[in-house]
C-alpha cells in the first residue's frame, strides 16, 4: 500500500513538474546574442492587483519591469466566457489570447470582450503607463512618444527604452493569463496592432509558449518604413545600428515557434510592402500564412476586425478546419498561377497589381482582374497584364468567407 502510495505521489510529481515546466520560456531557443530580457523571470505570473473582480470585464494592475530605476505597473483588462455570461463559478477551461494596442491605443475592453464571447481568456495591457481613466499611473512605465521609442536608446539605460519595456509587459501578460486556473496553458495566442504587431512579431519569437500568432500591420526591417526610418535616421549610426540589433524583429523571428498569421493591406502607410514581405520572409513558408487585404484601412477597429485572425487560431488551438493554403506564384508563356488546398471550395479570386514606383506606399495606384479558379486541379490563374507589373499579389476568399493571399510578387 506505501509502495502504491510513494509511485502514485512520484506521478503526479512528475506531471505538476512538467506542466510547471511548460509555463517556463526556453530561452535556449532564441537565435540571438546578449538577449536584453530576461526570460526566465519574465516566465514567472507576475503580482497582481485586482482593481475590480465584480465586472464582466475585470480590471486590474500588475507588476511589470523597473522604469528608469522604479519598479512600475501596468493596467490591464481581463475576461473569459463564463465572466462575460455572468456565471461566478465554473471548472471550465478556455484558450487564453494576449491583445496588444498600437501607438495611441490603450487596453481596450471592447477588444477583450470580443475575444472572450468568441470563447477566449482574454487580456489587454495598457503600454504608455495610463490606467483606465487615461491619467497616468503613480508606478507608470515608459510611454510610447518617439522620444522613448528611438532617441532615448542614446542617453541612458538602454533598459529604460519603450520597445524593452513593452515586450517585458507582455510577456508578463502572458504569465499571468497561463497561471489562470481557467486558462488551458496549451492553447494560448497573441495578436496585436501595428506597434502591437511589430511587439507581436517580437514576443512570439521569444516568448516560446504562444501557440499562434496574428501580427497586424506590424512587421520588421523598421529602418525602411515610410515612416518610422525617419526617427531612426536621427540617430548616430551606431546608436541606429544598435536599436536594430535589439528591438528590430528582424532579429529574433527566426527563433519563433509558432504558426504566423500575417494581416496587412496593400497600401499601408506605415509598413510597406518591401520590407512587409521581407518580415514574413523570415517565417518557414510551411509555418506562415498570408493575407493581405486590398485597400485596407489602417486603424485599431480596422485591425481587430478581419475574422481571419479567429479561423486561423481556432484552426491551430481548437483543431478546427484550417484556412486556404497557398502555393508560391509560378509564370509560363503569358500566365500568372498558384496552387492552393482549401478545406472548402473557392468563392471568387482576384490578381492586384501595380507599376507605380514613385508614390509612397500609402498613395501607390494598384488595379485588380478577375483570376480564374480551377477547382478541380485547385489552381488559380490570370493573364498576365499587357502592362506588365512590378508589384502584385492573389487575393483569395473561400465560401466561409475567409481570405487569404499569395505573398507579394515583385517584378
Amino acid at each position: 500500500m506505501k509502495k502504491l502510495a510513494v509511485l502514485f505521489f512520484l506521478v503526479v510529481s512528475a506531471c505538476y513538474s512538467q506542466s510547471k515546466q511548460d509555463l517556463i520560456i526556453d530561452d535556449k531557443l532564441i537565435k540571438a546574442d546578449d538577449l536584453l530580457w530576461d526570460l526566465k523571470m519574465l516566465s514567472k505570473s507576475p503580482e497582481i492587483q485586482w482593481i475590480d473582480k465584480d465586472e464582466k470585464v475585470q480590471a486590474l494592475l500588475y507588476k511589470s519591469v523597473d522604469y528608469e530605476g522604479k519598479p512600475t505597473q501596468v493596467f490591464a483588462y481581463y475576461s473569459n466566457p463564463d465572466l462575460l455570461a455572468g456565471k461566478t463559478s465554473s471548472k471550465n477551461k478556455f484558450p487564453g489570447i494576449v491583445l496588444i494596442h498600437g501607438g495611441g491605443g490603450n487596453a481596450f475592453k471592447v477588444w477583450v470582450e470580443k475575444w472572450a464571447a468568441e470563447g477566449y481568456a482574454a487580456i489587454a495591457m495598457d503600454l504608455s503607463g495610463n490606467g483606465a481613466d487615461g491619467k497616468k499611473l503613480e508606478m507608470a512605465g515608459a510611454d510610447q512618444s518617439d522620444e522613448n521609442k528611438f532617441a532615448k536608446i542614446e542617453r541612458g539605460n538602454i533598459k529604460d527604452v519603450w520597445p524593452y519595456h513593452a515586450v517585458a509587459s507582455v510577456i508578463l501578460a502572458h504569465s499571468l493569463l497561463l497561471n489562470l486556473p481557467e486558462v488551458d496553458a496549451s492553447k494560448t495566442c497573441v495578436t496585436g496592432i501595428s506597434w502591437g504587431g511589430y511587439l507581436t512579431c517580437i514576443v512570439a519569437s521569444l516568448d516560446n509558449r504562444f501557440k499562434a500568432a496574428a501580427p497586424v500591420y506590424g512587421c520588421a526591417y523598421y529602418d525602411e518604413s515610410d515612416f518610422f526610418k525617419f526617427p531612426l535616421q536621427k540617430l548616430s549610426a551606431s546608436d541606429k545600428q544598435k536599436w536594430m540589433k535589439n528591438f528590430d524583429p528582424s532579429s529574433y523571428l527566426r527563433s519563433a515557434k509558432p504558426p504566423f498569421l500575417f494581416v496587412n493591406g496593400n497600401k499601408d502607410r506605415f509598413y510597406n510592402v518591401v520590407p512587409y514581405d521581407k518580415t514574413y520572409n523570415l517565417i518557414p513558408v510551411n509555418q506562415r500564412t498570408i493575407c493581405i487585404i486590398p485597400n485596407m484601412p489602417h486603424g485599431h477597429e480596422s485591425g481587430w476586425e478581419p475574422h481571419e485572425t479567429r479561423y486561423f487560431f481556432e484552426s491551430i488551438l481548437n483543431q478546427k478546419s484550417p484556412m486556404t493554403k497557398v502555393s508560391s506564384v509560378s509564370k509560363s508563356n503569358n500566365e500568372l498561377s498558384i496552387s492552393y488546398n482549401s478545406p472548402v471550395s473557392l468563392w471568387y479570386a482576384e490578381f492586384y497589381y501595380s507599376n507605380d514606383t514613385t508614390s509612397t506606399n500609402e498613395q501607390r495606384v494598384w488595379m485588380s482582374q478577375r483570376a480564374t479558379i480551377d477547382s478541380n486541379n485547385q489552381t488559380v490563374s490570370c493573364l498576365l497584364p499587357k502592362e506588365g507589373f512590378k508589384y502584385g499579389f492573389f487575393y483569395l476568399k473561400d465560401h466561409r468567407n475567409v481570405s487569404v493571399s499569395s505573398a507579394f510578387i515583385f517584378n
